[in-house]
């Protein structure tokens, strides 16, 4: 991640190394696991074992069993930045 992409952030993301999962889909949903690596609740920056495509909506369930509603904002090799909308 670049300079200016870090200067786009609305507040600072404390590493937080945890697993959680992405899940998309209405009728048979996809979850795929994922790292978080940092999260705000503005947003987190996640990554997967390998690369996949995520649609732009999705929800993010961390290991505590909270789940957020999250917009993919990039995608670069297998990490993703998420936003969390109304948050932040």
């Amino acid at each position: 991640m670049n300079q200016a992409e870090l200067d786009r952030r609305q507040e600072t993301r404390p590493r937080a190394i945890k697993s959680g999962k992405m899940i998309f889909g209405f009728f048979s949903p996809t979850v795929i696991d994922c790292l978080v690596l940092e999260v705000s609740d503005a947003g987190a920056r996640v990554e997967t074992a390998v690369m996949v495509q995520v649609p732009e909506r999705l929800t993010l369930r961390l290991n505590d069993g909270t789940k957020l509603r999250a917009r993919r904002v990039w995608a670069r090799g297998n990490q993703i930045g998420l936003a969390f909308p109304g948050k932040g």
